[in-house]
């Protein structure tokens, strides 16, 4: 069964396409296509492309305005595959990857779709495995409540599932989450996704996120929540709880101790009784970094 591989890519030619590419040249399993979709690249994006000269590698060019969803949802109208794969030009695979996917979806015929944990690249640590799921996290009210818990790029999902679901979402709104909105809709349509605990694939952090960032994500964020539990009140409020303790542990670990308190104070808001928010607002007493460092130090 064809896998098509969607990898959208903005002037990354200098700094890590090379090695995503090589990372599905080099598959062990040989069924796919990989399609490139270059927003408008200023770099030799183009040159290194055309340098592999695979029949299987296809470059398409795109203005999408900052919107990577319009990149992902013209790689899917142009995928040939049954499955579709997705890869950010800044991640990359083990060899194996797609033939461990591939060897559970065929064994359990029931499934739409599987994803696998993958080990974090940060700048100053050692890698670290980050897992997904259990399966029973990949549900309407857990995806809503417990927030985004599944990696795009750990995830090789079947086509007509995403046609299913109107693919992502190019809201401008939700810019940052749009893949966070297409698996609330993919559980909405009962779709089954197989989680794998084997890291098969390496995510690139780039260092802590800048404040504008996280609340630019926390906004869209707030953007798909709000689109899908417009009507249920109670649930509403204990997801945007969540989201805002979140928000808060992110401004935390990128040294926002003031940003961080007033996040945990806005999830209390819409959530008194949680114990736990009063525990994080006394943590942003401590510094960040010696948080981090413990926190790393008790991980390994």
């Amino acid at each position: 069964m064809k896998i098509s591989i969607i990898l959208p890519t903005y002037n990354r030619a200098e700094l890590f396409l090379e090695r995503a590419i090589d990372s599905v040249v080099n598959q062990s399993y040989k069924d796919w296509e990989l399609i490139i979709i270059d927003n408008n690249s200023t770099d030799n994006t183009k040159v290194l492309v055309d340098s592999y000269k695979d029949k299987q590698i296809y470059l398409y060019g795109i203005s999408n305005n900052g919107n990577i969803a319009k990149s992902r949802n013209l790689g899917i109208a142009k995928a040939k595959g049954e499955f579709i794969a997705f890869l950010d030009s800044d991640d990359y695979w083990q060899v194996n990857k797609l033939e461990k996917c591939m060897a559970v979806l065929t064994s359990n015929p029931g499934y739409d779709g599987v994803c696998h944990a993958e080990y974090w690249l940060y700048p100053k640590l050692n890698q670290v495995i980050k897992k997904y799921g259990p399966e029973k996290y990949f549900n309407y009210r857990s995806l809503l409540l417990r927030g985004n818990s599944v990696s795009l790029s750990a995830m090789i999902i079947r086509k007509r599932n995403l046609i299913q679901a109107n693919n992502f979402s190019e809201n401008s709104e939700m810019i940052t989450a749009e893949d966070y909105d297409l698996w609330i809709k993919l559980a909405k349509n009962r779709t089954n996704i197989a989680f794998t605990n084997e890291p098969l694939g390496y995510y690139q952090i780039h260092g802590a996120s800048e404040s504008s960032n996280i609340s630019k994500n926390t906004s869209a964020i707030i953007s798909v929540i709000k689109k899908h539990l417009s009507g249920e009140r109670k649930m509403l409020r204990l997801a945007l709880a969540n989201c805002w303790k979140n928000t808060g542990k992110q401004y935390y670990l990128n040294c926002s101790n003031y940003r961080s308190c007033k996040a945990y104070l806005k999830s209390i808001k819409y959530n008194y009784i949680n114990i736990e928010i009063y525990l994080l607002v006394l943590t942003t007493i401590i510094p960040a970094e010696i948080y981090k460092y413990l926190t790393y130090k008790k991980s390994k």
